[in-house]
């Protein structure tokens, strides 16, 4: 992880992820990118020149604002290296190319939880974002402090694509060195798609990563998301992490079903996505 990527909104969402994603910086030696995209102002009323000079204006205050955290940032941690980047246009879109552009190893953004009558574990901007990006991306509580990870959960549904995720996520691990869980949850019946039973998936994962002993954690539960928060409360996990397949719906089911309320309005810890594009 050499470069972190983090939008804002400047809301205290945003803020927390900010705090957060100092002290990972901190922790890999990395830098920082700060990022705001906003929609630029048109419209048939105004000569094109003073569209163009509404968005210049608006581009500056922000580009100031930006420069207001970063200096406040590098005077508390004077040899980390921050910049900052202004974008115009829609910011889902726009934060997946940048991302892109600035070759980003990781995005952390702040989330503001369950909104509305479904009642979400995250926002569907957040959610958004985790399904496109072509890197991981770290979805942090709003008013969450950072704390050195013991404990990882990674929820699967024993996808082909485990040993991907798993090796991206040891590499995450590598200076932290936390314990790993790999929780499945199971209907039982036969919902998910994978032909591993949970005896075979277990040794094939063993026998692939002998250098590290990840623990194993298969239950039972009608709802997945309901049944992943209590497992990981009860184990007092640190991080959640999550392959964003769209795949038969799972990322949808997960994360856009309702949600018994008092098991979590908005997600307790960090959840991070691995993306196996």
């Amino acid at each position: 992880m050499k470069t972190i990527l983090v939008p804002t909104d400047f809301s205290i969402a945003a803020d927390s992820a900010i705090h957060y994603a100092i002290k990972m910086a901190l922790f890999w030696d990395a830098s920082l990118i700060l990022y705001h995209s906003f929609i630029p102002f048109e419209s048939g009323f105004y000569l094109l020149s003073l569209s163009e000079q509404e968005n210049i204006e608006a581009h500056k205050k922000l580009t100031d604002r930006l420069t207001t955290i970063k200096n406040s940032i590098v005077k508390k941690n004077p040899n980390l290296s921050v910049s900052i980047h202004v974008d115009q246009g829609p910011e889902g879109i726009k934060i997946i190319d940048f991302c892109k552009k600035s070759k980003s190893d990781l995005i952390v953004m702040g989330t503001k939880g369950a909104s509305g009558l479904k009642e979400k574990l995250i926002g569907s901007f957040t959610a958004e974002v985790m399904t496109n990006a072509p890197c991981p991306v770290l979805a942090i509580p709003k008013k969450y402090t950072f704390k050195v990870p013991e404990k990882i959960t990674y929820a699967t549904n024993y996808n082909k694509k485990d040993k991907k995720v798993l090796q991206s996520l040891l590499e995450f691990n590598r200076l932290f060195n936390a314990k790993i869980t790999i929780l499945h949850i199971d209907w039982g019946i036969t919902f998910f798609t994978a032909d591993e039973d949970y005896e075979h998936y277990k040794k094939t994962i063993q026998n692939h990563f002998k250098d590290f002993e990840f623990t194993f954690n298969h239950t039972v539960g009608k709802d997945v998301s309901k049944t992943i928060l209590e497992e990981t409360l009860l184990d007092k996990t640190d991080i959640i992490v999550m392959n964003p397949l769209k795949r038969k719906g799972i990322w949808n089911r997960i994360f856009y079903r309702s949600v018994t309320k008092k098991i979590a309005y908005h997600i307790p810890v960090p959840l991070l996505s691995i993306p196996t594009k």
